[in-house]
């Protein structure tokens, strides 16, 4: 999370402007880390290295221990975590115990929306959650392998093959210094490919969409010959049933599961497609549906977050990003005939691997395809902090599009914790917003043409 973190109260009565500027940032102050693991969990000697690993990889990291979950709200209320890591066993990590994640964290200091960026540590066997837990050199995205069309154009390099049987031969190709290649000469069936790039170890990020299984992608849409099969930890692609290539790759990478069913769920440690990448794949953070992906607002939005936004999230952050922006929209009523959907997409992913892991789209690219920038600017008046947000647009955006699952308002992480807020001056260009003690974020009207600025402006108390 690309941002300043509490700082002191003698700092915030002698400064008369501070300027956080997220876009720009590109070190991490210090941030409040927490580790939850289960008591059981936590007596395998096994597993409890893999909590403490992180808490010493983190310098304000604490430990917490839990029987049930809510045990732990007002500990971590006292804490203020900024992230939250859940050490799990493969099988704790169960759907319905990630929709308690969920429901957890937003009973925390900005209840009833989310306080911190948390994912599960977990992995095939507990070398693979140790592995994740020790890895403190996080990779740029440098080269992109898409399972569909789109995203290359923020990253140096890639490839990206559309997933529609029907126009299996589009395909995008990204070449450092050139611009974006679309071509119509795919390969007649591009998994083998897809399975020699990631296993020369080159690919630093992979991301899908089409029908997908707790333990099976196929690489077509809506059907093709050929699929990504994870068994016992590994994967095979197969062809009409037939094992063809095997994936082994040991580079550290990312993987969205953008628009996939399932890919998440964990019901079988050796029928797990989650787990098997992160074993076979090098996947050290993992996005991903526990549910049928038929609404997909969480999977498109953390996807934007992730490539579009300047290089300010992680993978862990831009769902929390995406997360958020769903809760203001059910909150708001921001699309009344759709909110039964949105509660159903509320808890229906995860993201599997240490959340402060900053693996992130290179600054140098991110910022000639982001859609905006924002800048935070931090005063004092009338004894009150005032906080103005600029957003100047770079893309021409739509803040009431004609289905909800591509609203994507303005989010700012805060430099610091802050208390009774309240917005300041007029509301005209906004529909919706909400202010927590550790982020902003807020809709605006209409469109909003490429070129032009957009301000919302908010006091505290000091």
């Amino acid at each position: 999370m690309k941002r300043f973190f509490l700082l002191s109260a003698a700092l915030s009565l002698a400064a008369c402007l501070l300027t956080a500027a997220t876009a720009e940032a590109t070190t991490r102050p210090a941030f409040n880390y927490a580790i939850l693991i289960s008591k059981q969990t936590a007596s395998d000697p096994k597993w409890s290295e893999v909590a403490t690993v992180l808490e010493k990889k983190y310098t304000t990291a604490k430990i917490f221990t839990y029987s049930h979950l809510d045990e732990l709200v007002e500990p971590l209320k006292a804490f203020s975590p900024d992230y939250i890591a859940f050490v799990s066993k493969p099988l704790e990590a169960s759907a319905e115990f990630i929709r308690q994640a969920g429901r957890f964290n937003r009973k925390l200091e900005n209840k009833p929306y989310g306080t911190a960026v948390w994912a599960i540590v977990t992995g095939y066997n507990r070398e693979d959650a140790l592995r994740i837990a020790m890895d403190n050199t996080p990779p740029t995205i440098n080269f992109g392998l898409g399972g569909m069309l789109g995203f290359i154009d923020s990253l140096p390099q890639g490839v990206a093959y559309s997933e529609f049987m029907d126009k299996k031969g589009d395909w995008q190709v990204k070449k450092i210094g050139l611009g974006l290649e679309n071509r119509h000469d795919a390969p007649n069936d591009h998994m083998i490919p897809m399975i020699n790039l990631i296993n020369s170890n080159k690919v630093d990020g992979v991301w899908t969409s089409g029908h997908a299984d707790k333990d099976v992608w196929s690489v077509y849409y809506p059907e093709g010959p050929a699929s990504v099969f994870a068994e016992n930890g590994a994967l095979s692609g197969l062809i009409d049933g037939e094992r063809r290539a095997s994936i082994k790759s040991s580079n550290p990478k990312i993987y969205l599961g953008i628009g996939n069913c399932l890919t998440a769920r964990i019901e079988s440690i050796d029928e797990s497609y989650a787990l098997s990448w992160i074993h076979s794949g090098g996947a050290n953070q993992y996005f991903g549906f526990i549910e049928e992906t038929y609404y997909g607002m969480m999977g498109w939005s953390t996807a934007d977050n992730f490539f579009y936004r300047g290089a300010r999230f992680n993978v862990a952050e831009s769902a929390f990003v995406a997360n958020q922006s769903l809760l203001l929209a059910v909150q708001k009523r921001l699309v009344p005939d759709e909110v039964a959907d949105m509660e159903y997409d509320k808890d229906a992913s995860v993201v599997y691997g240490d959340p402060a892991w900053m693996a992130t789209v290179p600054e140098a690219t991110a910022r000639s395809t982001e859609h905006w920038s924002t800048r935070l600017d931090r005063s004092i008046s009338a004894n009150k902090i005032r906080w103005e947000l600029t957003v100047t647009f770079k893309k021409s955006s739509n803040f009431s599009p004609n289905n909800g699952q591509d609203l994507r308002p303005v989010f700012a992480f805060l430099p610091e914790r802050i208390r009774k807020a309240q917005p300041y001056g007029s509301l005209t260009n906004v529909s919706a917003y909400h202010i927590a003690n550790n982020f902003v974020i807020v809709n605006f009207k209409g469109k909003v043409a490429a070129g032009e600025t957009r301000r919302f402006i908010f006091d505290s108390a000091l």
